[in-house]
């Protein structure tokens, strides 16, 4: 006998009686071995009279194959099962028999090895995920990548996401309107070339978006271009440098007057010491105060005060829309009146600054279009945040501020009127003076030049409350001294705008102290967007404008929004690390305990336990050999500490013979990114029924 236990029973006789069989070599090799491992065994046997000899094997646990032999011998294959009884009779038994019905058997003692701490988890491959969404595999580390925070010059979601816009605050006495287009319908009406540049397709050194905006094209010619609108208000042309153009009726009083003016000594708009220059100005300023009756300074359109370009299709603009307008109306205040009544819609509401805008934003819906049926009358807490829907992946949306305010051109103080054309040397030779100007969040597209001319636009203090009696760069006397930069800058948003953004309806949003700052190219067009993002709450950030041509004071909180994302946890669930198709019901065993160690990391910020992990027993469903992925399996949590830490559970209340894990990944922000980077998972089985 080799390699295990011989039994033998023979069956009973008298004394003077034949003898049974006898087993002369017994073998059984291994004799413990996992589950689905292969035992050889065999037995060799002679009659004591010489008689001829047969055998026979029975099996209670595991399968065996087909016996083979001769007339002395005979072995089988023995595959073991899930799990045997610990201490029950041996699973296998041959069975030798002679010429006169005697016989004799063997007993294999066999056994199924338990090693709970084997580990069945293969390396992290982002193929060996059941599920792996939300997360990232980077040099053999799962990661919860940082939510898109698409900075200012270039807003671009990587995938389809939806997007929500709430109105923070107003500091500034002018009034706006806020919306947003897609740059690829700029493309495809020719207005921005690949490269995001604007086109000049005319010829005439203004920007056909720009000339467009305000309808400055003539009616024929070579420069002609279809007015956008349903009709014109206004025919007045006018000849500047050479070219044709028409007066623009978002600069024009009702009686359409002529307002060109060659102008001889204006101040240059451009940075540095320049002496007064000649050039051409076009449009007027509007009255202190117009009547809502009057026509002037308007293109008509769905919204008197906002270019039709900017405003949704619909028919009052001919249908040539191309804009999104989220916000009609910025004011918040006591008052019930827009800046000399320019507002795009009545102030509707008295009840002081509590970040709602005075209007009943869910009269219209995310376009801009009137509802038929409003879902929530009058002014309430819902109508500070509109919901955009979801936004396509890949395609780029630019912000736009429409402001009312006078026309100011005041260099030395920031202040510029608009320009529609620039000499190769960037002076301006054509300015707009008008009450409606209109800012884009892509810098190169806005009209005002930048008179500073300075790399850095400006520079404040996150988490230091804006005063007026601040004055930058050098953050005296009010400002802010930031550690970790060694200087002192002016706070950005005011105490009322970093209060609200600690309620819950803004995420509770904290921004701790830092830097904030606008840059810009020597030559390029004024800045008038400062983007920021939530360093503790992923998923929002900042929009803030500065809403004076020529940056004025550039403080970048006249219109404070928070645009908002839903930010998905990140999920990684292994297959079944069984590799055999079983089921408790087919086998009688089910896995009895899990054991899982894990080695996880995180940067300081985290919570103590930015990762939940959890094990299951039935992630396939499988029977006749064949298995589906369980979409719910019964879960077990873990409790684990944060980093290197290991559990081991009973499972044995929940039968199942296909165990797997999974975790669940709290979402990054920017003071935290978990990982996982390694997972060593145990098991082993029992008896179902022991």
């Amino acid at each position: 006998m080799a390699g295990g236990l011989l039994c033998v029973i023979s069956s009973s006789r008298p004394a003077s009686a034949a003898e049974p069989p006898r087993i002369t070599t017994f073998t059984q090799t291994p004799q413990q071995l996992e589950a689905g491992g292969v035992s050889r065994l065999g037995l060799q046997a002679e009659d004591p009279q010489g008689s001829p000899l047969t055998f026979s094997w029975s099996v209670t646990g595991g399968s065996l194959s087909t016996p083979l032999g001769n007339a002395t011998t005979s072995r089988a294959n023995w595959t073991a099962p899930l799990c045997l009884a610990s201490a029950g009779t041996p699973p296998v038994r041959a069975t030798v028999t002679n010429g006169l019905g005697l016989s004799s058997t063997a007993a294999f003692d066999l056994r199924v090895l338990q090693d709970l701490g084997k580990n069945r988890q293969p390396a992290f491959t982002a193929e060996g995920f059941e599920q792996f969404d939300s997360v990232t595999l980077v040099d053999g580390r799962i990661t919860v990548p940082d939510p898109a925070r698409p900075p200012s010059e270039s807003i671009v979601f990587p995938e389809d996401q939806q997007l929500s816009v709430m109105f923070v605050q107003k500091d500034s006495i002018a009034s706006h309107a806020v919306g947003y287009l897609y740059v690829d319908d700029l493309q495809r009406k020719g207005y921005v070339n690949a490269a995001g540049d604007l086109v000049d397709a005319n010829g005439n050194g203004v920007a056909d978006l720009h000339e467009d905006l305000y309808n400055l094209a003539p009616t024929t010619g070579p420069q002609a271009r279809p007015y956008i609108g349903a009709a014109r208000r206004c025919t007045r042309s006018f000849t500047s440098r050479g070219f044709l153009f028409n007066q623009p009726e978002l600069a024009l009083d009702a009686n359409c007057a002529n307002a060109f003016t060659s102008v001889a000594d204006l101040p240059d708009a451009r940075p540095g010491n320049h002496f007064p220059v000649s050039t051409d100005v076009i449009g007027r300023d509007a009255p202190p105060t117009l009547s809502t009756s009057n026509p002037g300074f308007s293109d008509g359109g769905l919204f008197a005060r906002i270019p039709n370009l900017l405003e949704p299709a619909a028919p009052a603009n001919g249908d040539k829309g191309l804009g999104q307008l989220v916000f009609l109306l910025t004011d918040d205040d006591w008052e019930r009146t827009t800046h000399r009544n320019l507002g795009a819609v009545p102030d509707a509401d008295t009840y002081g600054p509590d970040g709602i805008p005075d209007y009943d934003v869910s009269a219209y819906d995310a376009r801009g279009l009137r509802r038929s049926t409003n879902p929530d009358p009058g002014v309430t807490l819902a109508d500070r945040r509109v919901d955009l829907g979801l936004i396509q992946g890949g395609r780029e949306l630019v912000f736009f501020l429409v402001v009312n305010i006078e026309a100011v051109h005041d260099p030395e103080n920031s202040l510029v009127h608009p320009c529609l054309r620039k000499a190769l040397n960037g002076q301006c030779t054509l300015h707009l003076k008008s009450p409606v100007s209109v800012f884009f969040s892509k810098s190169k597209w806005n009209l005002d030049q930048d008179p500073e001319g300075q790399r850095q636009v400006t520079a404040r203090a996150t988490g230091c409350a804006y005063s007026e009696a601040c004055h930058p760069p050098a953050g005296q006397p009010h400002g802010c001294y930031l550690p970790s930069h060694g200087v002192r800058r002016c706070g950005w948003l005011p105490d009322e705008a970093l209060e609200r953004l600690l309620e819950p309806d803004y995420g509770n949003n904290h921004f701790p102290l830092g830097l904030v700052e606008v840059t810009t190219e020597p030559g390029a067009p004024m800045p008038h967007v400062l983007s920021h993002p939530s360093l503790v709450t992923p998923g929002r950030w900042i929009l803030a404008f500065e809403d004076l041509n020529g940056g004025g004071d550039r403080d970048y909180n006249d219109v404070v929004l928070q645009l908002v994302s839903p930010v998905s946890t990140g999920v990684v669930r292994s297959p079944s690390l069984a590799a055999r198709p079983s089921s408790p019901e087919e086998t009688g065993c089910t896995v009895s305990r899990m054991r899982l160690r894990k080695d996880d990391g995180f940067f300081p910020g985290c919570d103590t336990a930015p990762i939940q992990y959890a094990v299951a027993t039935d992630c396939r469903v499988c029977w006749g050999g064949a298995c589906l992925p369980n979409p719910t399996p019964t879960w077990h949590p873990l409790t684990l500490r944060y980093g290197y830490d290991e559990a081991i559970i009973d499972v044995s209340s929940t039968p199942g013979t296909q165990p797997c894990w999974k975790a669940v990944l709290a979402p990054a922000n920017g003071f935290c990114t978990s990982s996982i980077t390694r997972v060593d998972v145990g098991y082993e089985y029992a008896p179902l029924n022991p």
